[in-house]
């Protein structure tokens, strides 16, 4: 076996997850070469490894549009069910758990489209309008801890920004009142 198809294959076991013992067997190298090619492929091997997971979140529908497709099919159902199920025979407490923890996984899931202008207004009032405003919406529970953290995250720069272009400011206008002094 050439050593270029042995380490492709070392790689590929690598991202895996398998160990340097079953590899050192399958590919019959020794587990210090198995270190040595773990600290010179990293990159590669996290490559795959990304490029694996990526393959599997995209095979079970893991991105933000079928999460939600399929979690308000899910509740739909059991929604059907809660319709139909006569509740003096079954005990609900399943059904009614499952109910509850659809909704906040479909919530977690939601993200405030009002709230997202594509062209800020920077000035000093604004950026407290929408600080007011997420915190609102934190306190009536319209936005995840996840959501309300990214947000803030974005005002608090266009904050540093805005106090970052008014400090420019002040300093040519000083230097232009230095410059002309000199």
């Amino acid at each position: 076996m050439k050593p270029l198809e042995t380490k492709k294959q070392f790689i590929s076991l690598r991202a895996e997850g398998r160990s340097y013992a079953y590899i050192g067997e399958a590919l019959n190298i020794s587990k210090a070469t198995c270190t040595s090619w773990e600290r010179e492929l990293e990159r590669e091997i996290a490559q795959l490894k990304a490029a694996q997971l990526q393959e599997l979140y995209d095979s079970y529908h893991m991105t933000r549009e079928g999460r939600i497709k399929k979690l308000g099919e899910t509740l739909k159902g059991i929604e059907g069910a809660l319709d139909e199920v006569n509740l003096q025979e079954i005990p609900p407490d399943k059904l009614l758990d499952y109910k509850l923890k659809y909704t906040e996984a479909l919530k977690a899931e939601y993200i405030d489209l009002d709230t997202m202008d594509p062209a800020p207004n920077t000035e000093p009032n604004t950026i407290m309008e929408a600080l007011g405003d997420l915190l609102l919406r934190i306190k009536q529970g319209r936005v995840t801890n996840e959501q309300a953290s990214r947000e803030s995250m974005v005002i608090a720069n266009i904050l540093k920004a805005y106090e970052t272009a008014k400090l420019k400011e002040k300093i040519e206008v000083l230097e232009t009142i230095i410059g002309g002094r000199v």
